[in-house]
C-alpha cells in the first residue's frame, strides 16, 4: 500500500493520502477526531472517529468498496447497494424510483456516490487543514464542490458546498446527505434529539410487521400510534434483536439540527445545517429488520438525512413541484457542521 504524506507531521491537524487495493483514500485528523474518505468512491466518509474515547460513529457494511468485482447481472436500480460500505454518502443530483429525467436514466441514489472525486489541499498547518473535493456528473450538467475543514482542539467538521449548472438549460435536482450511524456508538441507549414537533410521514411502501408505521402514515414527532394502536416513540433507538425497520420524513423543522445521544457512553453525534437549503430530514431506522437483499437482517444502523426536497425520486419530486431548479451557469452554496457533543454540551 503506497502512501503520500502532504506534510510529514503526525501531530496537530494533518492530512494523509494513501491507497487501498489501488483506490485513493485520504484522512483528515486533529487531536480529537479522525475522518476517513474514499476519494475514488463518492468521497464517502466511512470513518468519523472520536479519538479520546475511541468511538466510531459511522456504520460499517460490505466489503466491495475497494473492488473491481463486477456483479453477474446489472441491477435495474443501479449498483449503489452492490458497493455500499456504510458510512456517509452525498446523494446528487437526485434519487431514482425507476424513471429517467431529461432523457437520462438515473440509478439508485444518483450519480456522485459512485464516481471518483478530485482533491486539492487548500491549507495544511498544524492549526488548520482544508481540502476541496470536486466531481462532475456524467449524465447531467453539474459540478459539485465541497471543502472540509478541521481546526486544532475542535471536534467539529466544517463543510462548505457548491453546486454549479455547467449546461445551457435550467435543471431541476434533488440534493441530500446520507450519514449512516453505527460503529461502537449506536445501541439501545441512544436517543434522537430533534427540537420541536415536526410532521412525520411514513415511506409510501408497505414495510409490513417490521415497521410500526403504516405506508404513508402521518403523525407528529416523536410519538406516533403504531399499527396495533399503541404509542411508538420514534426518538428511541431499539436493540438489533428487535428486528424492526422504518423510514419516514420529518418536515416543518423548528431548527435544522439533530443530535443522536448515547446515554451509556455520554457522548453524541450531531449535524447543523441551513434550513433554507435542506428543509427536510429523512430518517432511516434499520434495527436488524431489513430482510432480503442487501442486508438479510444483519444491518444495525440509523441514518438522519438532510434533504432539499420530498417526495421519493427526482421524477416524482418534479411532478409534485418540490424539486428546486438552477439556471444555466448558476451556482448554489451552503455550509453545515458535523460535531461531537459531550455531557456538558448535549
Amino acid at each position: 500500500m503506497g502512501r503520500d504524506y502532504f506534510n510529514r507531521r503526525n501531530y496537530g491537524c494533518r492530512i494523509k493520502e494513501f491507497t487501498i487495493n489501488g483506490y485513493r483514500h485520504m484522512s483528515l485528523e486533529n487531536n480529537l477526531i479522525k475522518i476517513g474518505i474514499a476519494l475514488d468512491k463518492g468521497a464517502d466518509i466511512y470513518e468519523f472517529l472520536y479519538k479520546p474515547k475511541d468511538i466510531e460513529f459511522m456504520f460499517s457494511w460490505g466489503t466491495h468498496m475497494d473492488s473491481d468485482i463486477v456483479p453477474g447481472i446489472a441491477s435495474g436500480k443501479g449498483n449503489f447497494m452492490d458497493y455500499y460500505e456504510g458510512g456517509w454518502q452525498e446523494l446528487f443530483p437526485g434519487i431514482s424510483c425507476g424513471e429517467g429525467v431529461n432523457g437520462a436514466e438515473m440509478g439508485m441514489h444518483g450519480e456522485v456516490a459512485l464516481l471518483p472525486w478530485n482533491m486539492d489541499v487548500l491549507e495544511d498547518s498544524e492549526k488548520k487543514i482544508t481540502v476541496e473535493l470536486s466531481v462532475a456528473t456524467l449524465r447531467f450538467p453539474f459540478i459539485l464542490k465541497k471543502t472540509l475543514t478541521l481546526l486544532e482542539n475542535d471536534s467539529v467538521l466544517y463543510v462548505e458546498e457548491e453546486i454549479i449548472n455547467s449546461g445551457v438549460q435550467t435543471m431541476q435536482y434533488q440534493w441530500g446527505h446520507h450519514p449512516a450511524i453505527g460503529g461502537n456508538f449506536l445501541d439501545e441507549t441512544c436517543e434522537i434529539i430533534v427540537k420541536g414537533t415536526p410532521a412525520v410521514k411514513g415511506v409510501q411502501a408497505d414495510l409490513g410487521s417490521v415497521s410500526c408505521l403504516e405506508a404513508g402514515q402521518e403523525g407528529i414527532w416523536p410519538v406516533v400510534t403504531d399499527q396495533s394502536g399503541n404509542p411508538c416513540d420514534l426518538s428511541k433507538v431499539e436493540k438489533e434483536e428487535s428486528k424492526t425497520y422504518r423510514e419516514f420524513s420529518l418536515s416543518n423543522l423548528e431548527e435544522a439540527e439533530f443530535i443522536v445521544k448515547n446515554n451509556r457512553l455520554q457522548i453524541g453525534f450531531g449535524m447543523r445545517w441551513e434550513k433554507s437549503v435542506f428543509p427536510h430530514l429523512w430518517v432511516w431506522q434499520m434495527y436488524g429488520g431489513g430482510f432480503d437483499y442487501p442486508f438479510y437482517g444483519n444491518a444495525y444502523t440509523l441514518a438522519l438525512e438532510m434533504w432539499n426536497s420530498l417526495p421519493g425520486g427526482l421524477s416524482e419530486a418534479i411532478r409534485q413541484k418540490t424539486a428546486p431548479s438552477i439556471g444555466p451557469s448558476e451556482n448554489k452554496k451552503t455550509r453545515f457542521q458535523v460535531f461531537v457533543t459531550l455531557p456538558d454540551e448535549a
